[in-house]
């Protein structure tokens, strides 16, 4: 696994680390949001595949990874605040957000939050929170316990949790994922308090009373057999967010970035060129 060396942008005196693959000639710029407790290395499939015709920057959320650390708690509003600061430090006055999970709740916020800022919205795996979230089982819930499998090295128990949320078949035939994943988790270890603020700000994530306010073209992506947010929620989005589009994988979980990402990558690509 290649660790980029990461650039920064300052918002409100703090340093938000990204990585950014550009063409000599885009067709616009795309921002990936990661999920909870993920870093912006999650997107080794979309990167480079993007910024072949995009710029395409993928951003690390505060007190995550490369990021400054924060120590008090925050809001997914306040990180769709970084995120929507971030781009326009970076020149980046229109963008097409992507986000997965967490990364989703974001995506949604910064869309609601920053119109002006959003040429079009990719959901992935994601949820509108609040009373219409459809709530995993609880072997998945588990899963977000800050305790699960404390005694575990962080790369075996990041490959443990992921293996348990992806598709059928996928953990025993897609191992070198299951490495790069296990690599990701060891990179600048997430701090047992740092992620229990970002589980506190997905927790308390509602946007299901706003959907109509989004403006910009939607694309929904998600797996029909995601355990950790079970594919109602994307039915929720679809059926709440005017004129979206809906995709939905068979056989799939919960990281259709990485379980099938030229399938993804192909469908992403294209609503974002039509």
């Amino acid at each position: 696994m290649h660790f980029r060396t990461p650039s920064f942008v300052e918002v409100d005196g703090r340093k938000l680390a990204y990585n950014e693959v550009s063409p000599a000639e885009s067709k616009g710029t795309i921002l990936l949001l990661s999920g909870l407790a993920a870093k912006r290395y999650s997107w080794y499939y979309q990167l480079d595949e993007f910024g072949r015709s995009y710029r395409t920057i993928a951003l690390d959320h505060r007190d995550i990874s490369d990021s400054d650390p924060f120590n008090e708690p925050y809001t997914i509003a306040d990180l769709a605040d970084d995120a929507a600061a971030a781009m326009r430090a970076l020149g980046a006055q229109r963008v097409s957000v992507i986000g997965i999970s967490l990364g989703g709740f974001v995506a949604l916020q910064f869309a609601i939050r920053h119109p002006e800022q959003v040429d079009k919205l990719v959901l992935v795996s994601t949820s509108a929170g609040g009373a219409t979230h459809v709530q995993p089982g609880p072997e998945a819930l588990a899963r977000l316990a800050p305790a699960s499998g404390k005694n575990l090295e962080i790369g075996e128990l990041a490959k443990q949790n992921y293996a348990a949320i992806v598709g059928p078949g996928f953990a025993e035939n897609y191992l070198q994922d299951l490495e790069n994943i296990a690599e990701i988790a060891r990179y600048r270890q997430l701090r047992a308090p740092a992620y229990i603020r970002q589980l506190q700000a997905a927790m308390g994530h509602d946007a299901s009373q706003q959907l109509e306010r989004i403006q910009a073209p939607t694309l929904i992506i998600h797996g029909d057999v995601d355990p950790l947010v079970p594919p109602g929620n994307g039915d929720y989005l679809a059926r709440h967010i005017k004129g979206a589009q809906h995709i939905v994988y068979h056989n799939v979980g919960h990281v259709p970035i990485i379980e099938c990402p030229e399938q993804f990558n192909r469908d992403v690509l294209a609503f974002l060129e039509n």
